[in-house]
C-alpha cells in the first residue's frame, strides 16, 4: 500500500476571496492541524497581505492576478482561456514530487489559473481530483443562469442554442470568450478522473454531463460549530435576515420587496453593486456592509429567521447551516442548492417559490417551532470533512497502482 506523503492544494487565490477559495484554504489548514507529517503545498494565481495559511504550509503563488484585471485585455483573454506561464510554474512544482505519493487537490481555477494547471497535471500523470464548488465543468458562465432574463437557463452546455443566448451578465462578446474558453476546458476535462460533489443538489445537475466513468464522491464542505452551543430562541426576536453577496442573482430585492410590502423589519449583510440602489429604494431595511464571520454570528443570533432568495441553483451555500449552527432556522429558494437542508423533515426551516408572493405567503406562515438539526449539522463537521478526504485520497493513489 503507498503511503500518502503530499497534498497540493489548487485554487485561484490564496486568500478568502468567496466560498471556494474559503474552502481550498480550510482544506490546507485542517489537513496540515490533523496530519502533520504530510507535506502540504498551496498553489495559487493571486495574493494579498493577508495571511489566511498555516506557515509550515508550502505557499508558491504566479503573482498574476485575475485575467479580467489585466491592463493588457488581450494578454488577460489569452490566459484567461490558456494561461502557459502558470502551467510552466506548476510542472516544475511537480517535477519535485513522487506521483505515486501525491494528489492534487483543484478548488478554483477559472479566475487566475486556467485549465492549463490540469494538463500540467495530467501531462506528468499526476492523480487529480476536483472539487465542483460551481458548474464550470459544463455551463460557459459556471452557473446555467440567464443573467439578461435573471433566471435558470435550461439549454444544453454548448448547443447551438447555449452558444446564441446573449446570458452574460456583461455582453454577448463576452460571452463568445465564455464559449472560448468552454471549449478549451472540455478538452482538459476528457482527461479528469476523480471529482467531488458537494451537494447532491449539484450532483444532480452535473451527472448529466460529466463522463459516464468518472469517479464521483459526495463529501460535505466543512463548516466550523460548537454542539455544545446554547442556541437561540428566534421566536422571541424580531427582524428578517439576509446575508451574502447584494447582487441581482441573489435576489435580495426580493427580500426587500416581501418584507416591505409585509411592513416587517429587515437586515442585510454584505456589499455588491445592488447595494447602493436597494438602500436608496428600501430605506426601511438596514443594510450593515460586510462583517467579519463573528459580527455575522452575533447578528443571527437576534435574527428572527434568515430568508436565501437566491435565483442561482448554487452548489452547496453554507449560509444556512452557519445560521443553524446558532439555531436560527431560515426560509431558502426551492430552486437552489440549499434546499437539500431545508425541508420540514428536518425542522430546519422551509421552502419557497422564486416570487414575492410566495415569499410573502412563506414568512406569513413561518414555523417558530424549526430549529437547529444537529444531526444534520454533524455531516458538515471539520473532523468528517477531513477524514473523508484522507479516504478518498489513499483510495486514489492505491486505486492507481491496481490499475
Amino acid at each position: 500500500m503507498t503511503k500518502l506523503k503530499n497534498v497540493v492544494i489548487v485554487n485561484d487565490f490564496n486568500y478568502i476571496q468567496g466560498g471556494a477559495s474559503k474552502v481550498a484554504i480550510q482544506t490546507a489548514n485542517l489537513l496540515k492541524e490533523k496530519y502533520p507529517n504530510l507535506n502540504i503545498y498551496f498553489f495559487s494565481g493571486s495574493s494579498n497581505n493577508e495571511k489566511f495559511l498555516d506557515n509550515r504550509i508550502i505557499n508558491i503563488c504566479t503573482n498574476q492576478g485575475e485575467f479580467l484585471n489585466d491592463k493588457n485585455k488581450l494578454h488577460g483573454i489569452k490566459n484567461g482561456i490558456y494561461n502557459k506561464h502558470a502551467k510552466e510554474i506548476f510542472k516544475k512544482i511537480l517535477s519535485k514530487l513522487n506521483k505515486e505519493e501525491t494528489i492534487i487537490h483543484v478548488h478554483g481555477w477559472t479566475k487566475c489559473l486556467s485549465t492549463s494547471i490540469f494538463d500540467a497535471a495530467f501531462e506528468k500523470n499526476f492523480n487529480v481530483i476536483l472539487t465542483m464548488h460551481d458548474y464550470f465543468t459544463a455551463c460557459p458562465n459556471g452557473g446555467y443562469f440567464n443573467f439578461r432574463k435573471k433566471e435558470i437557463c435550461h439549454y444544453k452546455p454548448m448547443c447551438l442554442k447555449c452558444a446564441l443566448c446573449n446570458c452574460d451578465s456583461r455582453n454577448y462578446m463576452f460571452k463568445m470568450y465564455r464559449l472560448l474558453r468552454q471549449k478549451r476546458y472540455n478538452k482538459t476535462f476528457k482527461n479528469l478522473k476523480h471529482v467531488i460533489a458537494i451537494s447532491d443538489f449539484s450532483l444532480n445537475i452535473l451527472k448529466k454531463t460529466l463522463p459516464n466513468n468518472i469517479d464521483i464522491v459526495r463529501i460535505n464542505n466543512p463548516i466550523e460549530f460548537d454542539s455544545d452551543v446554547e442556541l437561540i430562541n428566534s421566536s422571541k426576536n424580531s427582524y428578517y435576515l439576509y446575508v451574502g453577496r447584494v447582487s441581482q442573482e441573489k435576489g435580495v430585492d426580493l427580500f426587500c420587496q416581501a418584507l416591505t410590502e409585509l411592513h416587517l423589519p429587515g437586515i442585510v449583510v454584505g456589499d455588491g453593486d445592488q447595494k447602493m440602489m436597494l438602500e436608496q429604494k428600501y430605506p426601511n431595511i438596514k443594510f450593515v456592509g460586510w462583517k467579519q464571520e463573528f459580527e455575522v454570528k452575533q447578528i443571527m443570533k437576534k435574527a428572527r429567521c434568515l430568508i436565501f432568495p437566491s435565483r442561482l441553483y448554487e452548489c452547496a451555500p453554507l449560509t444556512n447551516l452557519e445560521a443553524l449552527s446558532v439555531g436560527l432556522p431560515s426560509l431558502v429558494s426551492e430552486t437552489c442548492a440549499a434546499s437539500d437542508i431545508n425541508n420540514k423533515k428536518n425542522k430546519n426551516g422551509d421552502t419557497f417559490l422564486l416570487t414575492v408572493d410566495d415569499i410573502k405567503k412563506t414568512i406569513k406562515n413561518y414555523d417558530s417551532k424549526y430549529k437547529a438539526n444537529f444531526d444534520i449539522l454533524n455531516k458538515y463537521s471539520v473532523d468528517n470533512y477531513v477524514d473523508n478526504l484522507i479516504i478518498k485520497y489513499n483510495s486514489i493513489i492505491n486505486q492507481d497502482l491496481i490499475r
